[in-house]
């Protein structure tokens, strides 16, 4: 896969199969199904789930998690999934198989060839899909209630700060007034990964431009150098402002032991 790939080709492409990405004017069939795959298993306090594959999780599990009244929590797994990759793959058909040892195939059509993906295969093509719509992918290294906790920590600083981020539709209106476009029928043609990663990088420009004119004046210093406005700008949610170090902790728990 090429640098620019993802920026501005059609689809992606994995052992011969094409993977479409979501357009912006297809962004409400986006939101609903995508979060099939945004799921994180590993929350489930279960070895034999956290060894699975993700397409046994989607077949074998979640169908069948049920709420205190015994009813199905994700009863439209499987047509949501079957909805999903009818976009992702458009002219290419496809089919779920099982076959006698209970081993999970996605059957591809490619003209008179036929692909067959298995469960390995699956979770490469997931993560390409979450890639190539701007997804940020979970960090399972973190523990599940760690996870939760900075999450909560970093929604409630922002709150704080005054930054709520606004609905989909403010986001395309902010854009569109940002570039003055005539009409909205660019940002429809957009793909969402184009549409997001260029709308976090008219945030950075901006701030750059408001940060480097307020140290210019010589007013205002920073801790820190003005990330410029061509930086890289990183996927990862960033816990570093809600983290301490060992040493830190472990000055925490002497000053707590000691009364103070």
């Amino acid at each position: 896969m090429g640098k620019l790939n993802i920026l501005w080709d059609d689809y992606q492409v994995y052992k011969g199969v094409k993977l479409y990405p979501f357009l912006m004017s297809d962004y409400d069939l986006f939101e609903e199904l995508i979060s099939i795959l945004l799921f994180n298993k590993n929350q489930i306090p279960d070895p034999k789930i956290i060894k699975m594959s993700y397409l046994r999780f989607l077949i074998y599990v979640l169908p069948y998690i049920v709420d205190e009244n015994q009813k199905q929590v994700y009863p439209d797994i499987l047509t949501k999934f079957q909805k999903l990759f009818k976009y992702i793959l458009k002219e290419q058909d496809f089919k779920l198989i099982v076959d006698n040892n209970e081993k999970i195939f996605l059957y591809v059509k490619l003209g008179e060839e036929f692909i067959l993906l298995n469960e390995h295969d699956f979770d490469k093509i997931k993560i390409i899909i979450l890639n190539q719509n701007a997804i940020p992918i979970i960090d399972n290294k973190l523990h599940p209630d760690l996870q939760k906790e900075l999450q909560e920590n970093m929604e409630f600083l922002a709150k704080k700060q005054g930054y709520l981020e606004g609905s989909i539709e403010d986001q395309v209106i902010s854009y569109k007034c940002k570039m003055q476009f005539e009409s909205y029928k660019p940002i429809k043609e957009m793909t969402i990964y184009q549409f997001r990663r260029e709308l976090a990088r008219l945030d950075l420009i901006t701030d750059y431009q408001i940060y480097k004119t307020a140290e210019s004046s010589g007013m205002v210093t920073f801790k820190k150098p003005i990330p410029h406005w061509r930086s890289h700008i990183s996927d990862e949610p960033d816990y570093s402002s809600l983290l301490m170090n060992k040493r830190e902790f472990d000055v925490k728990m002497n000053q707590i032991a000691k009364g103070k």
